[in-house]
Order: C-alpha cells, then structure tokens, then sequence
C-alpha cells in the first residue's frame, strides 16, 4: 500500500501541486486570524491593565438591575466612602475618580471623549510631563495622534450634546504631556482635580482606585476595605475587588470583538477551505480516471481493493499534511505581515504576534480532514477498478445519463425550500430565516451542478459558435467541457462559490447603504443649510462663490428665513429662531424627500431652540406664538430633532402671511451635497463657509458620509476576505485544465496531424477556461444579487422599505476580473497544450 501510494505520489506530483497551493492558502487564513486575533486580545489586556496600573484593590458600583433606569440612579460612590477607604490599615492613599463625557476640539479635528482624573501612580511619559495645573490636561499617545496634539498645544472641551456638536465655546486646555499606549474604551484625556470640577459635562463617580501600604496583600486589603464598608453602612451597591479581579472582568467583556474577529476568521477559512475541498476532489477524481490502466495492473498482479484504497487515503493524507505545514509557515507570515501594518498605521503598542497552540492546531486539522474528505469518495473509486480495466481503452470515457433525476431532484426540493425560506425571512424581518433560506438555495445550486452546468456550457459554446462562424476551437472547448461533466461542475462551482459570495456582498452593502440614505433622507432632505442669521460681517457674495466652487455641492437654493420670536405657551420659554418653508424649494433639486412638509396651521421645531430642556421637550399638540414684525401666529407644535440647527419649519401659507409682516427678509440657502462627498470634504467645506462669515449645519450629509465610510471599510474587509477563497477557486481551473491536458495528449496530437495550428490549440483551453467563467459569472451575480436583497431586507425593520441598488460598476468589475482571472489560469495549460508533438502524442499509451 505504501509503497502504491509513494509510486502514484512521484508520478503525479506535478498535477498535485494545484490542490497543495489550495489547502496551503485555507490553512494559513485560519491560522492568521487566529493568530491576530489573540494578538488583538494581548493588546486588550495591556490596554486594560494600564489604565489600573499602580493601583490594588477597587470599589466598584453594582450593576443595576433595570439598565434601562441607570442613568437617573445615582452613583453610591461617594467622597465619604473614600474617605472611610482611605482610613483602612493598610491602604496608602484612596482616590474617587471621577468622569464626564464631553465634544473634544483640536484644531480642525473634533470627536467625542471622556475627561477623568489623572490616576495616582502614573507618572509615566513619553513626552511632556504630568499637569499640575487646572488649565492643563494629558492624552494617551494613540489619542494625541488622533488629534493631531503634541506638547503645548490646546484642545477645546465643551458638552456634549449629540453628534456633530462643536467644543468651540468650552473651555480650552493646555496638553502637558503624553502617556504611552492608548486607551481601550475611546478616548480619555486626564486632568487633575481642580481641572476636572471646571470640565463641562457632568461628572459620574466611576471608582474608588486603593494603593496599598508597601505593597500588602491585595486579596486581604480588599477583605479588610469590604469590611470597613459594611461596618459603615456604605457597602450597599458597590463591589469591592482586587484589581487583577477588576482586570479579568474588563477583559471578558471586552474580548467579543476579538472572538469574533477570531469567528469570522476562522468562518471565511472554513469557507475557503470548502472551495479547496472541490479543487482537492476534482484533482483525485481526474487522477483516478487517468490512473485506470495503472490501477488495473496493480490489481492484476495481486493489489487489493484495500491496498489500492488505502494507498489513495495515504496518497491524501500526505498531501493535507505537506500542505498544512506550509499553511502554518505562510499564515505566521501574514500573522506577522498584519500585525506590523497596524502597529505601523494604527496602533503603535498593538501586541507583537505570539504563538497559538490553538493556531497550530486547528488550522492544520482543519486541512488535513478536508484533504482525507475531498479524497475519499475518489479513493472508493480507485478500488473498484478492476484488473480487466488495464486491457481495455480508456481514452474515451463511458457515457453517463443525460440527466440525474436523484440529484435533480435534491437540488429541486432544497432550492424550492431555500427560496421559501428566503422569501419569509425578508417579509418577517427574520435574519436566521434568511441565512437558512440562502444556505439552502447555495446548497442546492453545488448539488444540481452537475446536472445544470454542462448543458449550460454546451448551450453557451454554441451561441459563441455561431458568432464566430462556427470555430473549430470553440466547438471542441464546449464539447471537452460538456463531456467531462463532474470534472467541469466541480471547477464551476469553486468559482460560484466565489462569485456568489463576492457579489452578495458588494450588492447587499450598496443596498443597504442606500436603504439607510433613503430612511434618514426622509427625515432630512436638506444636506447643508446655511445661514448668516446672528453672523457679522458676513459676505453673501464671498458664500455663494464658496458653494459655487466646491466640487461637492450638487445644487443650492436660497429660501426666505426671517428671525422670528418663538413662545411655548404655558412654558415661558422663548427663543429667536428662522422661519422657512420647504415649499420655498419645491422645485429645486435639493430636498431629497418631503421630510419638511408642514401642514398649515403647524410648525416644526426642535424644542432646544425655543429653550427647552430634556425633561420639558415633550410639547408635541402644544401652541406656540410666532412674532415677526407686527404679525403674531399661532400655530400647534410638532418636535422634530431632525430640522436645521435654529431653524424651524412651517406651511406655505403660514410663511407668506410672516412675509407680509414686515419683519426681516434673510434668506437661508439650501445645497444638496454630491452622494459621494467624504467627512472631510464636508468639513473642509464647512470651514470655509465658517472663514467667510456663515453658519453651516451639514449634519444630514455628515451622518450620510459616515455611513459610506463605515460601509465602505466593512466592505473592503469582506472582500480581502474572501479574496482566497475567489485565488483557491482560480487555482482550481488552472488545475482541472492541467489534467485536462494531461488526459488529452492523443486527442491533441490526433488534432495536431490533422493541422490543428498550436495557436488554435492554446486558445481551445482559454475557451473552455472562459466559458466555465462566464457561466459561473452569469449564474453567481444573479444569485448573488437575490441573495444581498434577501440580506438588506432581513436585516432592515418592518416600518423601513429595503432598497436593491445594484452597484453596475463595481459588478462589471467583479466580471473583468473574473475573465482576467481565466485567462491567466488557463496560461500554463494552454501552453502545455500547444507544445504537444503529433508523433509523440500518438504514440503514448
């Protein structure tokens, strides 16, 4: 048996190397996701660990047990219970930290961030020094960088009051030096005490941090402050632990996104492994029927049906284990690869990549079992050829039936249940409907292969014929492929799997990024509003000339916008705000939707701008008192977060009867922002309305932009992703038309005497290259397509209508790159095919 084995491994080893590549590229994407992802937890965990440094015990509060109630609770950590903390024997110093939420400004650059305490106990700089002073905070290295801050330079806080808002009015800190590494929740940026008390925000207790005496025992001094607590009547609702505890707890919760990292890694491995299974199968299955002859002989001179299984199973085994072990060494190489590239371009102090048992582990059991599954049913084949088969010619294979009812009707009944399934899914809103649904139709489309895909190519050839005359090459590319069904469904599904996948992906990303664009249009349909209202010194014409030359402003529109005094009756509270009408638009290209129609007698407004708080907001059916001029209206109130800052909406009648008032006539301008503009083109454009004297609130296109840009991030990962799965499949038709040749030598020197051209030879394998392509091109971005509508409307909420858009570019690509790929596969056997003697072809056994 081995010594079988070793004999069909040295004659084909050549032939094996496609499907080693194959196996080698699924091994080493699961051991580098591996790999990064407990990289990516190392570096969680020095995060963490960092933050508690210096400390040993921590008083934590509980849990609530309403989440829902926790932000009107107040925390029990208080300054009394440090106190009694700190007069514990034992305990050197207690400190209550303190945190609050604020808008963070650092030149052009604004984001959001948490201002705490400076901890006690880190001192430690890579720049600068520790403040000292109230006006003087200090930034983690990774969150300096984000700023674009160093040393002596201000960074403004202000309050947070949503997205988009701006620190400009807050108060502005001096950066007195850099700690290393960054945080692992968001930003931090630490002050001292002083500095924290006159932080806008407000502030939330978050721990009391104990350092203990001479370094004590952290498990006793813990004991020792729990039981001061109790003894105090102050140990109700909070938690009193060691800080390794503390640490531990942080990193369980915080490790999800490494295991899913490690989840999809291993996920799209598994995935690519599943191609190589097809490329290793098909590859035995071809070796077995050019082997007939071979095997025979062995049988005849007394192998077993055992023996010769055996061998193949060993001839598998081998062929899994070598290309596991290169699997592992080329997946330490991009393990490595990408943990240099964000420590270069992302995280400086992102953990150096260690070894995995778990990497070295699954990763090559993983390719070793696909190898043996993909070769067992050809290794069942090998032993069930006969001695007598080694007489007989076996250049010309037995016919098989034209139709396979069995798999037919498999592929029937799990495609009709798939669809169902998928269709139930999208009107549920049920996500596990869909992805069963879709997994069941993907299933079925790789089992009915076999019997749809060789008349499909057939069918495909001939429509070519007849465009080309009826060329020769073609004819015989579409009847060597049509012939050698197993051989040609296998390769076409590798490159369905791909396709499929990559399709899906890039329509059910453009749909619902374009579903969500529709559903936030609905309630902005104005990109950009900008006002001079409130504004000296500003210059219309310098406005509209920033407009005019911006490459990202589509259209704009002027819209009248009086300053009108806006009452709440009942309420007291008033504030001057613009009055417009969306009917002054109305036939203009920027709105995007009827999101500000007003009904007459109703106004829409934000209850902030008519100074309005949180608790006070809800004044929806209220009256509220328009003056402008020597016209008051009444109108009921309608609260809208959604409208434009210190703007509010009202009817077209309601607007021309506050025209005639004769209050003022400013006028707002309306621009709708181009559907490919970025962040930063939006806030470049901003500013420059800021410099020239205007007021711009660009939140509607801003949110917009970040979609795109979280879209557009996602999508790129899940294409490199699936990257080796589409390389594996690419590899397979390289490999299946390199057995192809091998089988056909006699039919090809044959068509070489009868003067057969060895360029009409090479281009007879590009064909039949390109027409498995096209039909797994044609057959993969439909199914593709159906399944990324099923994705978006599983996903999106019964009250949002799901959006198919169909990204035409990026599909025709996927096709460019798909026929690229054929053609360099089909290189190397083209060639071979050329380059074969008509007197040596014939005379080969």
């Amino acid at each position: 048996m081995i010594r079988i084995a070793w004999s069909n491994l040295r004659s084909a080893s050549g032939r094996l190397s496609a499907a080693m590549i194959a196996i080698a590229v699924s091994v080493a994407f699961i051991v580098a996701a591996l790999l990064f992802s407990q990289a990516f937890g190392d570096t969680l965990r020095n995060q963490v660990q960092a933050e508690w440094a210096g400390a040993d015990v921590a008083v934590t509060a509980d849990e609530p047990d309403d989440p829902a109630a926790a932000a009107d609770e107040v925390s029990p950590l208080t300054d009394s219970m440090r106190q009694t903390v700190a007069d514990v024997e034992g305990v050197e110093s207690a400190q209550l930290t303190q945190s609050a939420f604020v808008a963070v400004e650092a030149g052009s650059t604004s984001v959001t961030g948490t201002a705490t305490n400076l901890p006690q106990g880190q001192v430690d700089t890579v720049d600068g020094s520790v403040p000292d002073s109230d006006d003087e905070l200090m930034l983690r290295e990774a969150d300096a960088k984000t700023l674009g801050a160093g040393v002596g330079d201000t960074i403004t806080l202000g309050e947070f009051d949503g997205p988009g808002h701006s620190a400009a009015d807050g108060p502005s800190y001096t950066v007195s030096g850099i700690m290393p590494g960054s945080s692992s929740a968001g930003m931090n940026l630490y002050l001292t005490d002083d500095g924290l008390a006159s932080a806008p925000g407000e502030l939330m207790a978050d721990s009391i941090r104990v350092v203990a005496d001479d370094g004590g025992d952290r498990a006793g001094l813990a004991e020792a402050v729990e039981s001061a607590l109790a003894d105090a009547g102050a140990g109700k609702g909070v938690s009193v632990r060691t800080v390794d505890q503390v640490v531990e707890e942080q990193i369980e919760s915080l490790s999800n996104t490494s295991d899913m990292l490690s989840t999809v890694g291993i996920a799209f491995g598994l995935l690519a492994a599943g191609v190589a299974a097809l490329v290793i199968s098909n590859t035995f299955n071809v070796l077995v029927a050019s082997r007939t002859r071979v095997l025979a002989l062995f049988r005849a001179i007394g192998a077993s049906r055992s023996q010769v299984r055996g061998a193949a199973v060993v001839e598998s085994l081998s062929l899994g284990v070598v290309g596991s072990v290169l699997g592992v060494g080329l997946g330490l190489l991009i393990g490595w690869g990408l943990s240099t590239v964000v420590r270069a371009f992302w995280m400086p102090e992102f953990a150096q990549m260690s070894p995995s048992v778990s990497a070295f582990v699954v990763g090559p059991v993983v390719g070793i079992l696909v190898t043996l599954g993909a070769g067992l049913i050809p290794a069942i084949r090998a032993s069930r050829v006969s001695p007598i088969e080694a007489l007989r010619p076996v250049d010309v294979p037995a016919a098989a039936p034209r139709i396979r009812w069995v798999r037919l009707s498999l592929s029937l009944v799990l495609g009709i249940g798939g669809i169902a399934l998928c269709l139930l899914g999208t009107t549920s809103q049920s996500v596990l409907f869909g992805i069963v649904g879709c997994f069941a139709l993907f299933v079925a489309l790789l089992v009915g292969a076999k019997v749809f895909v060789p008349p499909l190519v057939a069918l495909f050839a001939a429509a070519v014929g007849l465009l080309t005359r009826r060329s020769p090459a073609v004819k015989l590319a579409g009847r060597s492929a049509s012939t050698a069904g197993g051989r040609t469904a296998s390769t076409t599904g590798a490159l369905l799997i791909g396709i499929t996948l990559v399709t899906a992906v890039v329509v059910g990303s453009s749909s619902l990024q374009r579903t969500l664009e529709l559903a936030t249009a609905e309630d902005t349909p104005v990109d950009l509003v900008v006002s001079t209202a409130g504004q000296d010194g500003a210059d219309d014409e310098k406005i509209a000339s920033v407009l005019d030359d911006s490459p990202i402003v589509e259209e704009r529109e002027n819209v009248p916008a009086p300053t009108a005094s806006v009452s709440v009756d009942g309420t007291g509270e008033s504030g001057d705000v613009a009055i417009t009408s969306a009917e002054a638009a109305a036939d203009s290209p920027v709105l995007r939707s009827d999101g500000y129609d007003v009904d007459e007698g109703t106004i829409l407004l934000d209850p902030i701008t008519v100074g309005l708080d949180e608790e006070d907001s809800d004044v929806d059916g209220q009256s509220a008192t328009v003056r402008l001029g020597d016209e008051n209206l009444d109108l009921t109130i309608e609260t809208s977060y959604a409208v434009p800052a210190g703007t509010a909406l009202v009817s077209g009648a309601d607007a021309k009867t506050l025209e005639g008032s004769g209050g003022s006539a400013a006028e707002q301008t309306w621009a709708k922002i181009a559907d490919d503009a970025s962040s930063s083109q939006i806030e470049a454009l901003t500013s420059e309305l800021d410099a020239v004297g205007a007021s711009a609130d660009a939140t509607a296109a801003q949110y917009r932009a970040d979609f795109a840009s979280i879209f557009q991030v996602a999508l790129s990962v899940v294409l490199g992703l699936l990257a080796a799965a589409v390389v594996i499949a690419v590899i397979g038709v390289s490999n299946t038309l390199t057995l192809s040749v091998i089988e056909r030598r006699r039919e090809g020197a044959l068509l070489r005497a009868l003067g057969f051209t060895r360029a009409a030879m090479s281009r007879m394998i590009t064909i039949e290259s390109l027409l498995m392509t096209v039909i797994a091109l044609i057959v993969g971005a439909g199914v593709g397509t159906f399944f990324g509508w099923v994705g978006t409307a599983s996903i999106m909420p019964a009250s949002t209508n799901p959006v198919l858009s169909v990204p035409w570019a990026q599909i025709g690509l996927i096709g460019v790159a798909a026929v690229l790929a054929a053609v360099l596969a089909s290189a190397i056997p083209a060639r071979s095919m050329s380059r074969i003697a008509p007197a040596k072809g014939m005379s080969m056994e």
